[in-house]
This record gives structure tokens, C-alpha cells and sequence, in this order.
């Protein structure tokens, strides 16, 4: 019997992804016939690098086949070598810090990384004649990586970073949801009216739920169901249960254990298959080149008016 670790932040206190994450492992173990039969661990490793550490124990003792987790990039970091050492594979469904595939040898994101989201915004902001960007970021390991990446690709980039809020033509806030959506309200309150840009884990109606006035905010993030064609099934027995559209973590953490389900019935051992094989997930097909997802998408959101009135893919 397969064995799988499942970590993340698992209060909706700590972070309203949860529920989305939890969601999906339980449509999972519905749709998914080797996740199904396999034996589940769970631990809530709060988003930190202490619960991350403690998660990672735990699944070692359990001698578990595979872990899915860990969401924040903070927690995952913590482990990644140690889960290298222990020989079992990582699948992170959102954890976006470049450097985790580097550090892990046994690391596999299904998503994009922070790197490839710094490039993404910096192209769009060019198209849209935003060249001067303030950078602004919340301390998680997520949101300084976020800006680090920010800073590197700019040096590349017609696209400037500017350190005078007065001199920009947008701002970019880089962290986790809560910090997003207090960065939009004060800036807002404080009479900005800039554009403002924020990466992958604002990509929640929470952001903007219940402000009356957003002014122009974009979303650097990933798609939800809506916008894969590979998602509509599993969309669907998610809406039928939840009565809603599978929103983008869902859709992440299904993809991952549709990787673990379909790479557990290959004859080569599951290491090895997640590394040299391709498989079809419901976010799109995936293949892995030095643990990153070869075929990882980025969507852009657009909310005006407490309404995303654009959503589009930008790879």
C-alpha cells in the first residue's frame, strides 16, 4: 500500500488557501485510484520552518512514498534536503521560491516558479507602459523571495525599479494574501491611486471582497479551472460537492495527485517516474526538467469595480 505524507497549512486562520488544499485532497481520494487506496498522513506544518521540520519527521518515520505539500515556500525550504537525503519525492502544488528545486534533488513543482513570475509581470507592465515599479514585499520567506526575483529580472528589463513612490507609474506588493489585501486597503485609503500588481497567493476574491473601490489591481498568479480545458471534469465533480468553481489551489493540489496516481502505475519506481516521464493532470500536461514543471502556466487577473472583469493566460 502506497503511503503519503500531506502537508500544509491547514487552518483557515492561517491562511484561506486551506480550505481550497483540503478540498482537493478530498476529491482526490475520490477520483484518483491509487491516492484512494493509499494510506494518508496528514500534518499542519503552519506555514513555517520549525512546522515544516516537523512535518518532514514525521513523514520519515512513517516511511511515506511521497509528500504533497509543503504550500509556503518557508516550510518547504526547511526540508527539501532532507527529503533528498531520505530519497522521497516533493510535489509542491503552489510553492513558488526558485531556489527549492535546486536545493532538493527529490523537488518536483507543478506550478511556476517565482522566477518565471517575476518575468511574466515585468513583460506585461512593459506592454502596458508601467516601466517604473516600486517594489514592496511582507517578511515570509515567500513574499523576500518574490521580490528578489523582482529585482533580478528588472536588470534585464525595459521595465525600472524605482525607490520614490512618487516616480512610479505602478506598485508591486509581493507576499502572502492577508498582507496583499492590507497593502491594497491602506494604499487605497491613503489616496493612491496607482496600479497595483501582487503575485500568486493574492489570487483570491478575498483580495478585494468588500472594498468599494480597488482602482486597477493585477494578479500575476495561476490559472483557475476555468481557464484549463484539461480541468473541466474535475471542475465539475468540484462545483457538484462545492457548489462553486475549483479556484486555483484546488486545481494545483489535484494536479499533484493526479502526478502521484499516475506515476504509482508506472513500472519504473515513482522517483523515477516523475522525473523522465510526462503525464496528463487536470493542469494540463506535465513533465519535469531539474524539478520544475515544463509546461507550467501563468494567468493574469485584472479586478476593477470589486469584480475580475479579465482573466487570461500569459504563457
Amino acid at each position: 500500500m502506497m503511503r503519503l505524507g500531506i502537508c500544509a497549512a491547514l487552518d483557515v486562520d492561517t491562511t484561506l488557501h486551506a480550505r481550497s488544499f483540503l478540498r482537493g485532497v478530498y476529491l482526490s481520494s475520490h477520483l484518483f485510484s491509487n491516492v484512494r487506496r493509499a494510506r494518508h498522513f496528514y500534518f499542519d506544518d503552519g506555514a513555517n520552518a520549525d512546522g515544516g521540520r516537523a512535518a518532514a519527521k514525521r513523514f520519515i518515520e512513517a516511511r511515506v512514498d511521497a509528500v504533497i505539500g509543503h504550500f509556503a515556500s518557508e516550510s518547504a525550504a526547511a526540508v527539501v534536503e532532507t527529503y533528498a537525503q531520505a530519497g522521497i519525492p516533493l510535489i509542491l502544488p503552489a510553492s513558488t521560491c526558485a531556489a527549492l528545486t535546486e536545493d532538493g534533488s527529490t523537488t518536483f513543482r507543478v506550478c511556476a516558479s517565482d522566477r518565471v513570475l517575476a518575468k511574466r509581470l515585468l513583460t506585461f507592465a512593459e506592454g502596458q507602459g508601467l516601466l517604473r515599479l516600486a517594489l514592496f514585499a511582507d517578511p515570509s520567506l515567500h513574499g523576500q523571495q518574490q521580490l528578489h526575483e523582482l529585482q533580478q529580472a528588472a536588470k534585464l528589463s525595459t521595465a525600472k525599479v524605482v525607490t520614490d513612490v512618487n516616480q512610479a507609474d505602478a506598485l508591486v506588493f509581493c507576499g502572502r494574501l492577508k498582507a496583499s489585501r492590507q497593502f491594497l486597503v491602506e494604499n487605497r485609503a491613503a489616496g493612491c491611486g496607482l496600479p497595483l500588481f501582487f503575485t500568486d497567493d493574492a489570487a483570491s476574491p478575498a483580495l478585494v471582497s468588500g472594498l468599494e473601490q480597488t482602482g486597477t489591481v493585477y494578479v500575476v498568479s495561476f490559472p483557475v479551472a476555468s481557464d484549463l480545458p484539461e480541468a473541466q471534469s474535475v471542475d465539475l465533480a468540484y462545483q457538484r460537492i462545492y457548489g462553486e468553481q475549483a479556484p486555483v489551489y484546488a486545481i494545483e493540489t489535484l494536479a499533484a495527485f493526479s502526478l502521484v496516481d499516475l506515476a504509482a502505475g508506472q513500472r519504473r519506481g515513482l522517483l523515477d517516474a516523475l522525473r523522465f516521464e510526462q503525464f496528463s493532470t487536470p493542469a494540463g500536461p506535465i513533465s519535469f526538467s531539474n524539478g520544475e514543471n515544463d509546461h507550467a502556466r501563468v494567468s493574469l487577473w485584472v479586478y476593477a469595480d470589486q469584480r475580475a472583469h479579465e482573466r487570461r493566460l500569459l504563457c
